[in-house]
């Protein structure tokens, strides 16, 4: 048996441009394997939300559906590939479905069994769940199907009643094919490693996972296909981040012959290996930004620069991506910046070979104080006045992208973000941000690696040295109104995030909070439960950690309830 496994970027409602990527693919293999293999929702693009409710939408995918099944006919390969099914039963009006199309029809579909309804997922809200297991021959060979979240329940870890690969087990197929739409974050792809290895010497059964890669909103998915073997250990595994194409050639008993790379004399590599997180997040966020913008017909990015690390590293990650000619820095001082805020920022942006201007904003700063005084009679106070100067800059930022187009990139940072530390229509203004799901601290460890990787300062050493500010006072500093980012990352970590940790994580984060106050914690929460109102305006953030902000993170805005601090650290 040989399959083709065709790790792809799809873009949903694409359907146009899906099928004609699948055909393209197809007829170049179809005459020299058994079956060549799309992922989940192939057709459509994954997620389609609500998309699903329109008929317009459905009928198209029917279309393409017909299409594919038409371009099989006469050829010796079956295509499989993930597509919306319509529900002739009970229930939802819809299935998340894999079919096995061969010689101008459809041989068999599946119905995925296990339908995810937390973080990120919503799929219980417009599919039925399938009922029965999936065995189709190919080339020969029985080989079971699944649909991603139906091989993520096991024996030893259950969050559904039904455990589809112990009914796979049953049936005595040897080779497990999964079609997923796996969403990357850090520390996914160890995680789905190991629960793969061990589902599958439970099991004695070779799973070959195919994964899509590719970035659509705020979720990026990271590809990694990979095939393990029976005994739980990894033979092979195609690229993380790009589009890559392999044979995997099996005998009559489902074992592992050869892979083969299709395209490229690169072999296929042989062992996992972990990307750090630095590396991982660069890689996730240059793939998120770079399909972001063509998926919405983007080609430029502005980003206004204070001189400070967040929109500094923002600039090297939109450059990276886009490339430096596709970047505009703007620098915007005021009375209360530092020297640095322009020469850093100019610096930076020399380094990069990013054009930057600079529009300074004290004159348009004091006629809207002295228009605050005309019209109210008094003096704004110290934070309307902070407020005044970020809106000043948010809106020339949003002067220059609609004279321009190009797509404003706000800059916070997800400790700023999780404690309201940024102004509405200020500097939380844009279309997407790419370090919203960067904790404080990982900002300064990326930034690091920027340059370690580059072997020069891209971003310049006096920027990460500097302490943080906001500039919008005198002598202003962040610790001022928060605790130094270390505590205050370690803190948000276990309120964002503790459900998701590892229980020797959330330990070793409890231990270094030790010397902390309760009341000091009681206060950060609290904050973060006020910021609920600006994080739902927020743009789009760029999903990189276990549980981001957007649709992993839904909280009520008009509510009373608080974590209990000490509950939280464990005292």
């Amino acid at each position: 048996m040989k399959l083709a496994l065709a790790q792809c970027n799809f873009t949903v409602g694409d359907f146009a441009g899906n099928v004609d990527k699948i055909l393209s693919i197809y007829h170049s293999l179809c005459a020299e394997v058994d079956a060549v293999v799309f992922s989940e929702l192939a057709i459509s693009g994954y997620y389609p939300q609500d998309l699903l409710t329109q008929e317009t939408f459905l009928a198209a995918g029917d279309a393409a559906l017909a299409q594919l099944q038409a371009a099989t006919l006469g050829q010796r390969a079956a295509l499989i590939c993930g597509f919306v099914d319509r529900n002739l039963g009970h229930g939802k009006p819809l299935h998340n479905a894999l079919a096995v199309l061969q010689n101008g029809g459809v041989r068999q579909r599946y119905h995925k069994r296990l339908l995810p309804t937390y973080n990120i997922f919503d799929e219980a809200r417009h599919f039925e769940p399938g009922l029965v297991p999936g065995v189709a021959n190919v080339g020969g060979v029985r080989v079971g199907l699944a649909i991603c979240e139906d091989l993520w329940n096991d024996e030893h870890d259950r969050d559904y009643d039904d455990v589809p690969i112990r009914e796979l087990a049953e049936t005595g197929v040897r080779v497990v094919l999964t079609i997923n739409a796996s969403p990357s974050n850090l520390g996914k792809q160890r995680e789905r490693h190991e629960r793969f290895s061990q589902t599958a010497k439970r099991h004695r059964l070779s799973l070959l996972s195919l994964n899509q890669v590719g970035g659509n909103d705020e979720i990026v998915f990271d590809g990694h296909s990979f095939f393990i073997d029976s005994e739980g250990n990894t033979r092979a595994h195609l690229r993380s981040f790009a589009e890559d194409l392999a044979i995997f050639e099996f005998n009559r008993d489902g074992e592992l012959l050869h892979v083969q790379r299709v395209g490229s004399k690169d072999s296929v590599a042989d062992h996992f290996q972990e990307l750090s997180a630095p590396d991982f997040f660069q890689q996730q966020i240059r793939l998120g930004l770079q399909d972001y913008a063509r998926k919405c017909g983007f080609k430029q990015m502005v980003v206004g620069s204070s001189g400070g690390i967040d929109s500094a590293l923002t600039i090297a990650l939109a450059a990276d991506a886009l490339g430096a000619h596709n970047v505009l820095g703007i620098t915007m001082p005021s009375r209360y910046s530092s020297d640095g805020s322009v020469s850093d920022s100019k610096a930076l942006c020399d380094a990069l070979h990013v054009e930057l201007r600079t529009a300074p904003i004290e004159k348009q700063f004091a006629q809207a104080v002295a228009d605050f005084r005309a019209a109210h009679g008094e003096d704004a106070n110290g934070l309307t006045q902070q407020n005044i100067q970020a809106r000043l800059r948010g809106r020339m930022l949003m002067e220059v992208t609609n004279h321009s187009g190009h797509l404003l990139l706000s800059t916070g940072n997800k400790s700023e973000m999780s404690v309201g530390y940024a102004t509405l229509y200020g500097d939380m203004n844009g279309g997407l941000n790419l370090i919203g799901d960067l904790y404080k601290m990982d900002v300064y460890a990326l930034s690091r690696y920027i340059n370690t990787s580059a072997g020069r300062e891209l971003i310049p050493q006096a920027i990460i040295d500097k302490e943080p500010s906001a500039e919008l006072a005198p002598g202003q500093k962040d610790s001022d109104a928060l605790p130094v980012y270390p505590v205050l990352d370690a803190i948000l970590k276990l309120a964002i995030e503790g459900s998701a940790l590892k229980p020797e994580e959330r330990q070793a984060l409890r231990s270094f909070l030790q010397p902390i106050s309760t009341d000091e914690v009681a206060r950060v929460l609290k904050m973060v439960a006020r910021a609920e109102f600006k994080r739902r305006q927020a743009p789009p953030i760029i999903r990189l950690q276990r549980r981001a902000f957007g649709s992993g993170w839904r909280m009520p805005i008009a509510q009373k309830f608080i974590i209990d601090a000490q509950s939280l650290l464990g005292r």
